[in-house]
């Protein structure tokens, strides 16, 4: 009270006294008036000895004494609450597991596991999906009259060249599939060191891709550029005798080849021989006899890896043995390249894209998700993933086993294809997949 500094009469201090406590107990009183409100009796009987105090009927240790009560009654209560939810150290809550610990909720102002409550909720924030849209269907043809299993590719097959290969292509599509990329296997009898059969004009490849666009003119048909399957050395080049895989003149050969597979119907040409320049090339060669709506898919970063085995069963395209006047390379990793290798995949990258190439592929698929997403985030072309023969085989033999479930374990695999940035999987598991997706067992 102001007035107190100023006036030292006794009876003008004890009514300051007595102003001061009562501005302080109105103060207390708007304070928790509401707080107040419907709670228990000593709690009530503070709200009203506040009131009276107020009235000049109480004084200021009453209300002292039954604030403290007050709170007393308060504690009381939550302690009986916290005695019924613990029984012996053991949680009582109905549908929690006998011996379930009670602890005061953590203080966390984000829960991710929010956003996972329910299949309706994750549906509906999914970052990304899988549909038979983005897949590729790899089909392997030969000239017998009935399909060859592959022993090393369960469930996929050697198509017999003709009603075989149209009726396989049909199911794909009727689940959805509308891409193939065609794999001849070439007689041994026509192939030679320089691969000319690569284009022939009438060669298997060529007849396959007239024969599906007859049946289906709106299939996407994709081809293989490389001179392996028609090579009697097994490799992707033309091979010199001291072992050096020629890479220009090689080049010229792709060339042919993919101006035959362009007149043949193909939409998309797909170089994976790894040559350099080869896809400034084949864009000049086809834009000058007039195939500029051709699109190239460049097998941008191609590795030399172990996963392609049951490839080379199926196509019997493994690099062959030397003799003594001639050096064949064991294997491909002079053009193909180094697993060890993520920077260099930005060179080839950069390398395609400023020779015209559409898509840019990367392959094998489940262990280079890495390379998949650095394209991904270094170009705005489409990226495409081959899920290749290797992955495909593990899959199928740990599921023979009962090691996983086939079909948990390999739309998961697409999955992770699609979240790693590809917008186009080739994979042996197309039609399956569609199948899964559209609920068939």
């Amino acid at each position: 009270c102001h007035h107190l500094v100023y006036c030292h009469h006794s009876s003008c201090q004890e009514w300051c006294k007595q102003q001061s406590e009562r501005q302080s107990i109105g103060f207390l009183l708007s304070f928790q008036s509401k707080r107040l409100r419907g709670q228990s009796a000593p709690q009530s009987r503070l709200r009203d000895t506040m009131q009276a105090l107020l009235s000049n009927q109480v004084a200021l240790p009453q209300i002292q004494a039954a604030s403290l009560n007050g709170r007393k009654a308060v504690v009381a209560r939550s302690a009986v609450t916290t005695e019924k939810a613990v029984t012996n150290g053991k949680a009582s809550r109905p549908g929690v597991p006998e011996g379930t610990p009670v602890v005061t909720p953590l203080g966390l102002s984000s829960r991710p596991r929010r956003n996972r409550r329910s299949e309706t909720f994750r549906s509906g924030i999914r970052e990304n999906w899988l549909s038979p849209a983005h897949f590729i269907l790899p089909i392997f043809v030969h000239e017998g009259d009935k399909n060859e299993p592959i022993p090393s590719m369960p469930g996929i097959y050697r198509l017999a060249y003709g009603k075989n290969v149209v009726d396989h292509v049909a199911e794909a599509r009727s689940l959805g599939v509308n891409q193939v990329v065609i794999f001849p296997k070439t007689p041994d009898h026509l192939k030679t060191s320089t691969a000319e059969e690569a284009f022939n004009t009438n060669g298997l490849s060529q007849r396959t891709i007239r024969l599906l666009k007859d049946a289906f003119p709106d299939v996407e048909i994709y081809t293989d550029v490389a001179l392996d399957p028609y090579n009697s050395d097994g490799h992707d080049g033309i091979v010199r005798d001291d072992g050096v895989i020629m890479n220009d003149e090689t080049v010229e050969y792709l060339c042919r080849q993919a101006v035959s597979q362009a007149e043949a119907g193909a939409d998309c040409v797909s170089p994976s021989d790894m040559m350099d320049g080869r896809v400034a090339a084949i864009r000049r060669a086809l834009d000058r006899e007039g195939h500029t709506h051709v699109s190239i898919m460049s097998y941008t970063a191609k590795y030399a890896s172990a996963f392609y085995g049951p490839f080379r069963d199926a196509l019997q395209s493994a690099p062959k043995p030397g003799q003594a006047h001639r050096r064949i390379p064991k294997n491909k990793k002079e053009y193909q390249m180094d697993p060890a290798n993520y920077r260099e995949a930005l060179r080839e990258a950069a390398a395609d894209e400023a020779e015209g190439a559409d898509i840019m592929m990367v392959k094998p698929g489940m262990p280079y998700l890495d390379v998949v997403r650095s394209l991904r985030d270094h170009t705005s072309l489409p990226i495409s993933v081959y899920h290749v023969s290797g992955e495909y085989a593990m899959l199928k033999a740990a599921a023979e086993r009962g090691w996983l479930n086939e079909k948990e374990a390999a739309l998961e695999a697409l999955m992770c294809f699609r979240r790693a940035g590809a917008d186009l999987i080739l994979t042996y598991y197309s039609v399956e997949a569609a199948k899964w997706m559209a609920g068939e067992k």
